[in-house]
């Protein structure tokens, strides 16, 4: 029996992190070739920036499914199906190099499948690592911005060992997403998740302030950091920085997040004044997107470190909310559901917004210092959010 429930918690575990490894390389990995798509397919900043807009704001438009989906087939067999479309959607990727237009449609079935399975993933925690939920929403967050970093810090050298042509780069991370879905079928039990009330599906939590408050934050936050996401690598080689030393700059943002996500959790998690934590990290994020949008060339390896660790931070404190704020998996399904719906939705046009203020104005100051402009709003948002109650302390 002990030797049964360590394997299944295991095989738990190994699922938490593989779907959450495959959750942000479809957008992340555009950063490092975003402006060799540009000249290649004779695109404006813009329509660029619809790759990552697309796939974001589908993450909202859908986040609202993915509860009924479970409450039909299973969260595991959701998540099975959502990885296989993922995989579908990135090795799409490979035939894109003349078209644009299947570069939309892979970003279109890519958002489809991370819309599905993130929602998903609060309840999943919530369910079967209800006595470790610290660790593992740790696990969840540092999971997210290790695939995000790898798909900065590797699409490039990708490109370059078959034959430095973009569309190489962006459909390996394919076959991550296919090993994950081959590995999930195998090992991953068919249902162990209970079907849901279908009555609770409707309660969407529209009526209460805190659900609206965590929604505003979660949309800033995720304007903020698909936007850095995608247009680092082009404002710093604007400024003057080659295209390798751009790369790296967007390499250490994601790379030191890994810190930010492992470490803010936990503390989240055991701590009775979160909202003063997340406004606290917040400024500093808000300081450190003005600091590298006017003084670019002051220690930009530092700043971007910093700005890693608390967007990154940040980013962890959003996903664990639904969790650390809620009573039961469906509940953290629901608030999830609800943050992604309207969160991603507002937050997705954030990237084409940067892009249009390129296009406009003819430099990133002015878009990233929008950015900055969002990233206070997080710490408005924070100073209204209530403390944890004691129940929901882990």
């Amino acid at each position: 029996m002990l030797k049964a429930n360590v394997y299944r918690a295991s095989i738990l575990l190994l699922a938490l992190i593989l779907i959450s490894l495959n959750l942000r390389p479809a957008l992340t990995s555009v950063a490092p070739v975003i402006q060799s798509i540009v000249e290649d397919l004779s695109l404006s900043q813009a329509n660029a920036g619809l790759i990552t807009t697309i796939p974001v704001l589908l993450m909202g438009l859908l986040a609202p499914l993915a509860p009924r989906l479970a409450a039909r087939w299973s969260q595991e067999s959701v998540l099975k199906g959502a990885m296989a479309v993922l995989t579908v959607a990135l090795l799409l990727r490979h035939f894109s190099q003349h078209s644009f237009a299947l570069l939309l449609l892979s970003a279109v079935l890519a958002g489809t499948a991370i819309a599905i399975a993130g929602p998903l993933m609060s309840g999943f925690i919530k369910q079967h690592f209800a006595r470790h939920m610290g660790f593992a929403i740790a696990i969840y967050s540092v999971s997210i911005t290790i695939g995000a970093a790898l798909a900065v810090a590797l699409t490039l050298p990708i490109i370059s060992t078959f034959g430095g042509e973009w569309h190489y780069g962006l459909s390996s991370w394919g076959w991550l997403a296919l090993a994950t879905f081959l590995l999930l079928i195998i090992f991953l039990p068919k249902s162990t998740s209970p079907k849901l009330d279908k009555s609770i599906l409707k309660k969407l939590p529209l009526h209460s302030f805190k659900a609206w408050l965590l929604t505003g934050f979660f949309a800033a936050q995720a304007g903020v950091f698909y936007a850095l996401a995608t247009w680092m690598v082009a404002h710093f080689e604007h400024v003057g920085f080659s295209i390798s030393r751009a790369s790296i700059m967007a390499s250490v943002f994601m790379g030191s997040g890994i810190l930010g996500a492992l470490i803010m959790p936990l503390i989240a998690a055991r701590t009775a004044k979160r909202s003063l934590l997340i406004a606290a990290v917040t400024f500093i994020t808000t300081l450190l997107i003005l600091a590298i949008t006017w003084l670019p060339q002051f220690n930009p390896l530092v700043l971007v470190s910093i700005l890693g660790v608390t967007t990154s931070g940040t980013f962890a404190l959003a996903l664990a909310l639904p969790v650390l704020e809620t009573d039961t998996p469906h509940e953290a399904s629901q608030l999830s559901s609800m943050m992604s719906s309207f969160g991603y939705i507002i937050g997705g046009v954030t990237p084409a917004l940067v892009g249009i203020g390129k296009d406009i104005t003819g430099s990133y100051e002015w878009s990233f210092t929008f950015l900055a402009a969002l990233s206070f709003c997080m710490v408005v948002i924070a100073l209204f959010l209530p403390n944890v109650s004691k129940n929901h302390a882990t």
